[in-house]
């Protein structure tokens, strides 16, 4: 396992991944509806306290996050999960400047601004 996950949703998400597929980035890649269905009871779609401690199991080895989404709401859900869990370093990619401060607030390290299919994302998986 990597120790840099990308998780999210979007055309900015799958920008991003595409990117470090060509790049030949090693990193571990979710999407947010993965995410999602892993977290939730597949019966009744509700949250099981025992899916949420299986999830932070899977995801305490990461020391950083890449959190890209294009709902503000999942945005948000990602980065206070992660940042409750300890993850060192939570990164933010988003195409929206309108809640730097929010997620700032949330403990996130760095929010990069991008736009899908307009760079390299040659930063990706680059140091702490």
């Amino acid at each position: 396992m990597n120790d840099t996950l990308v998780i999210g949703k979007g055309d900015l998400y799958i920008s991003v991944v595409e990117s470090a597929k060509v790049q030949e980035k090693n990193l571990d890649v979710m999407s947010y509806d993965q995410y999602l269905g892993d977290l939730t009871n597949s019966e009744d779609g509700n949250m099981r306290i025992d899916n949420l401690i299986e999830m932070e199991k899977k995801f305490h080895h990461y020391n950083s996050v890449y959190v890209i989404s294009d709902s503000i709401n999942e945005g948000f859900e990602l980065t206070a999960f992660f940042s409750e869990l300890g993850t060192m370093r939570i990164i933010v990619i988003t195409h929206d400047t309108r809640h730097y401060s929010l997620y700032k607030k949330l403990g996130v390290k760095s929010v990069i601004v991008s736009k899908p299919e307009c760079y390299t994302y040659s930063w990706l998986g680059k140091g702490n």
